[in-house]
């Protein structure tokens, strides 16, 4: 078992990454742009075909009261995880708050930014409405770890929904994630009749 890494002399959030056959180079990228941020790091290996055991078991990982986890394939704002810990601080109500996220291609050149001002509706409907950079309450998460376990198809998804059904729900408008577009990524892999039937969960 990897040793968590602190990125900060106070780290607020535990963070998980996990790694499955993404290009090493795109790894060190995203390890590079958390340096600073107030984070405990978990490296664990990706699970295929399991997302959901996968994230269960990050998401497991450590004491912090906040949660979140990074893609591999992806780069970060280091600053962005302060924002979100002090508005999370800053609301007692809430259990998750999420930032914007801009586009890049393959070489990391970016290619748009995805506004994503919090809406249920948009959140029941859309796996990537909820999408930036995210982080929870340990507490709320920890109360649907077992719900996701089984998932692959839009694990994330199901996560963040079950949540938020827990307290209220905070945009930070700022871009938090730099979300790499490739034809290997998971959602890429996934049909829409999958996605579909996860809908269907929001009534359970």
């Amino acid at each position: 078992m990897e040793t968590p890494i602190d990125l900060h002399p106070q780290p607020r959030i535990d963070v998980h990454l996990l790694t499955l056959d993404e290009p090493q180079h795109w790894r060190e990228e995203c390890l590079a742009s958390l340096a600073g941020a107030p984070i405990r790091l978990h490296r664990l290996p990706g699970i295929p075909g399991r997302v959901g055991q996968a994230r269960a078991a990050g998401l497991a990982r450590g004491t912090l009261p906040l949660v979140s986890f990074v893609d591999p394939d992806d780069r970060y704002e280091a600053d962005a995880f302060a924002h979100l810990a002090d508005a999370l601080d800053a609301c007692p109500s809430a259990v998750l708050a999420y930032t914007d996220e801009a586009l890049i291609d393959e070489h990391g050149r970016v290619i748009g930014v995805r506004r994503l001002a919090y809406s249920a509706f948009q959140h029941a409907h859309s796996a990537s409405h909820v999408h930036g950079l995210i982080v929870m309450r340990r507490s709320a998460v920890e109360l649907v770890l077992p719900r996701i376990a089984d998932l692959d198809t839009g694990a994330d998804w199901w996560l963040t929904r079950l949540v938020a059904r827990q307290g209220s729900v905070l945009h930070l408008p700022l871009v938090g994630r730099h979300w790499r577009q490739h034809p290997n990524q998971h959602h890429r892999r996934t049909s829409t009749t999958a996605l579909r039937s996860l809908r269907g969960f929001a009534s359970l």
